[in-house]
């Protein structure tokens, strides 16, 4: 669901939609899934709006110090970012113009991100009295570390696409239309043996969570996993014969 004429602002519906695709999507999840905007924008953020369904459930909690409906809402909204970071697939975020707020959350919890050079970002909640607070504090802190997180989080400051490469923000910097450049991503994405592929995510994405002891045992495993599905003797024998593999049908 798209919004063009607000910058693809997030909203109840859009919410709504954005979670039960993130649910559809996982029971047979596409090797690579790219998630973009229309209208030039990722997204702008949250559509603050009093007609949004998402803004008439937060500011009476807000304002009457709900604590659980506060919980609430935040954990739901943050469980549809979470449901896409845990696909068991490579996600990949498409940037153009707007990747504000909510849109910049959710490009996030994405496993690539490639923007045009037309693209920006900023976390501006607390320039409105809110944080970051559906996986983009963490995330970003994980990604671009302590200090630029700062930065970005408590001054709301918009930064270019280039300065979000310097970053390591975004992985791949194009001059125009991300997506046709994230289609060729994804092409590359595609060339990897399946199995290998989903076992060196699932390594990748650990990590973070794990010891040094627990990440080397998790790629242990990724190891014998994929040696035991047979993918490792046909890529082999394809080299050797010097052909594409013929991998096996998902």
């Amino acid at each position: 669901m798209c919004r063009e004429e607000k910058r693809n602002a997030m909203h109840g519906p859009m919410w709504t939609a954005l979670r039960e695709a993130a649910l559809e999507l996982a029971k047979t999840p596409p090797r690579v899934l790219i998630i973009t905007g229309t209208g030039g924008h990722f997204s702008a953020g949250m559509d603050l709006s009093p007609r949004n369904p998402i803004f008439a459930r937060l500011a009476p909690a807000a304002a009457g110090s709900d604590v659980p409906a506060m919980r609430a809402l935040i954990e739901e909204l943050k469980s549809t970012m979470n449901a896409f970071a845990d696909l068991p697939c490579v996600t990949v975020s498409a940037i153009d113009g707007a990747c504000c707020g909510s849109g910049l959350e959710l490009a996030l919890a994405t496993d690539l991100r490639v923007a045009s050079g037309g693209a920006f970002f900023s976390l501006p909640e607390t320039l409105v009295g809110l944080a970051p607070d559906v996986g983009g504090a963490v995330r970003l802190t994980r990604l671009v570390g302590r200090s630029r997180a700062t930065d970005l989080a408590l001054t709301g400051r918009r930064i270019d696409a280039a300065e979000a490469e310097r970053w390591g923000m975004i992985d791949r910097l194009v001059a125009n239309d991300a997506f046709k450049a994230a289609l060729e991503l994804a092409n590359d994405l595609l060339s990897g043996a399946p199995e290998a592929s989903r076992a060196t995510l699932s390594v990748i994405r650990s990590v973070p969570e794990l010891s040094d002891a627990d990440a080397f045992e998790a790629e242990t495993q990724a190891g014998i996993r994929t040696l035991l599905s047979g993918e490792f003797m046909e890529g082999v024998t394809a080299f050797i014969e010097k052909r594409a593999p013929r991998w096996k049908p998902e």
